[in-house]
């Protein structure tokens, strides 16, 4: 999988801001299944930034999972750890849920639809912390999307610091 990062957030990526698909693929894509996907992208950061966990676990498929590399507690060094959303909830007191001040915003993403398939690879901006002290990070945030009784959910996503 390779997609091109740095469109604007405005701006669909293969698509120029005046005369719509570059290529024959992106023209085969659902204008109607981007902005779907785009509004369902945009729902998950609000509802991940407000720590909302029913909502966020709402945005997930029943057996998806949340991956990453990381260094568990205890262990000699870093390993890839896929985590299920119940699990991802059930630990996020220990994570995201234990600052006053966190929030995660996508800054830009490529979407590519096809039938009730998108992936979407998203750039964003994280902020963590306490008023006296806020780490921020950017990262990327990749989606595997599927679309079933008129509704986007996500399959899988895999995440790493930019």
């Amino acid at each position: 999988m390779a997609f091109a990062l740095g469109c604007r957030a405005d701006q669909r990526a293969g698509e120029s801001p005046s005369r719509g698909p570059t290529s024959t693929s992106e023209a085969r894509d659902s204008a109607g299944g981007r902005d779907s996907v785009w509004a369902e992208l945009g729902r998950y950061y609000r509802d991940f930034t407000v720590r909302d966990w029913t909502a966020f676990a709402d945005h997930f498929w029943r057996g998806a999972t949340l991956t990453t590399v990381w260094m568990p507690p205890g262990e000699a060094g870093p390993r890839v750890v896929a985590t299920t959303v119940a699990d991802f909830v059930r630990q996020a007191p220990l994570g995201p849920g234990r600052q006053p001040i966190f929030s995660e915003r996508m800054l830009d993403a490529e979407v590519r639809v096809h039938g009730n398939l998108a992936h979407a690879w998203a750039r964003y901006e994280a902020r963590f912390g306490t008023p006296g002290s806020v780490a921020v990070w950017r990262g990327i945030d990749a989606f595997t999307l599927m679309a079933h009784d008129g509704r986007w959910r996500i399959v899988a996503l895999a995440y790493t610091d930019e």
